[in-house]
């Protein structure tokens, strides 16, 4: 008699397409690998550093040269769009060359352990840090475009932006006590491992049923790909051409600069007020800002993306951007009550979690204004778009003050919010 063997059933592939909580895990965790280089260029190195004797010129080139990659986001779009090797899914090799990056960096950085002395170094290293970092989040950020269903992009965009925010706050926080007890190596290697774990989630998944999860295993690209990928950068700019001059996002561009210019408005004058009006040292002001950012991330992934899905990203948008203008008009009012620091420390917090909050709004939008095709490039020019509105912020800060100092610039913060608000109201992307 033949006895029947059952071998037992193959376990299903992880795909992400097909399962909702392992995309929100997935990006939530990408996102948060975002912010660990800034959570230790940022802060963590810059006080090694300071303490160590090393100059302002240095500690700011060393700045300046991790957020210099991101300043070309528009053109990792245009790449990834143009070379994709389908097989393992549109945006995931990216993201793993973004990943493999970043290990390498840390790793690197950890190998050398380079000296107060040896800016130079630390300056490239952190350049290869931002890089990785910006390669990785466009590569994110198309994905997400990809794979999301209409009903999950604000509570998703909740979750990432949230997710960045916590990594920037616990690189900062782990590295500066690892630092300070064990030495950069120590803090820098912590970083990889984390980075590497991430790394083990983006092999193991695929982006859609059937893909390689590695390039000599089997599968094959998705038919949905294939139709997507135009395969040449004339037809993505003649797309692009024409998904940015529609009417809806010709009317949105203006309220996601205006309200970017507000807060990078605070940013510059932010310090200023700290210093000139409270007398506070430096490391209070970056002490309380922390902890915003901190408390602001963690309401994005409880809170902020639940707001958005129940009450649409627009009227969000719309409700971050007048909630600005009220609090720099508060700021205003209490104008005689400046040197009691409650007044300034609330709105610290509170301009920092609109800030979170304008930010998952504006993705959201973002993301609906996307066509899939050329979703990586099409989200880099808006992100580029947001961050025009802070560099506009930044360079008429001087003209502002000549006009009336502080007040002048809580002013400006109100007139560059009420116009986004407007804007948005009129954009009518989403609910």
């Amino acid at each position: 008699m033949l006895e029947a063997t059952f071998a037992p059933p193959a376990p299903p592939a992880l795909a992400l397409s097909e399962h909702r909580n392992l995309r929100f895990a997935t990006l939530f965790l990408l996102y948060f690998a975002q912010g660990l280089p800034f959570g230790l260029i940022d802060f963590a190195l810059p006080a090694w550093l300071a303490q160590n004797g090393a100059s302002a010129a240095a500690i700011g080139s060393v700045q300046a040269l991790v957020i210099l990659p991101w300043t070309f986001k528009l053109a990792y779009g245009l790449l990834m769009d143009r070379y994709a090797f389908l097989a393992m899914g549109r945006r995931r090799p990216w993201i793993i060359i973004g990943q493999f990056g970043l290990a390498a960096a840390f790793l690197a950085m950890a190998l050398v352990n380079p000296g107060v002395q040896q800016i130079g170094l630390i300056a490239a290293i952190a350049f290869a840090l931002g890089l990785s970092s910006a390669v990785q989040d466009v590569a994110v950020d198309g994905l997400a475009v990809d794979i999301l269903p209409a009903g999950e992009i604000e509570r998703v965009n909740g979750y990432m932006f949230g997710a960045q925010a916590i990594g920037i706050a616990v690189s900062a926080a782990a590295s500066g006590y690892l630092i300070a007890y064990f030495g950069l190596p120590a803090a820098v290697l912590t970083l990889a491992a984390i980075i590497l774990v991430i790394l083990i989630l983006v092999l193991i998944v695929r982006e859609r049923p059937g893909e390689r999860l590695l390039p000599w295993t089997s599968g094959a690209a998705s038919q949905r790909n294939l139709d997507l990928h135009l395969g040449g950068f004339g037809p993505i700019i003649r797309n692009l051409c024409t998904a940015m001059f529609t009417r809806q996002t010709l009317i949105l561009v203006p309220a996601l600069v205006a309200t970017v210019a507000a807060w990078g408005i605070f940013l510059g004058m932010a310090p200023l007020f700290a210093a000139n009006v409270l007398g506070w040292e430096k490391n209070i002001y970056s002490s309380w800002s922390g902890q915003a950012s901190l408390v602001a991330g963690f309401a994005s992934v409880l809170l902020f993306g639940l707001m958005a899905e129940r009450w649409g990203a627009r009227r969000l948008f719309v409700v971050s951007a007048v909630l600005s203008a009220a609090s720099a008009g508060a700021m205003l009012i209490v104008q005689g009550h400046w040197t009691n620091p409650v007044f300034f420390i609330a709105a610290i917090f509170m301009l920092n979690a609109l800030n979170v909050l304008r930010g998952v709004a504006a993705g959201s939008l973002a993301m609906r204004l996307c066509t899939p095709a050329i979703a990586a490039t099409q989200f880099a020019v808006f992100m580029a778009l947001l961050n025009l509105g802070r560099s506009l912020a930044s360079a008429s800060l001087g003209w502002i003050d000549s006009l009336g100092g502080i007040p002048a610039m809580f002013i400006a913060m109100i007139v560059c919010s009420l116009t986004a608000a407007v804007f948005a109201l009129a954009a009518k992307v989403g609910r």
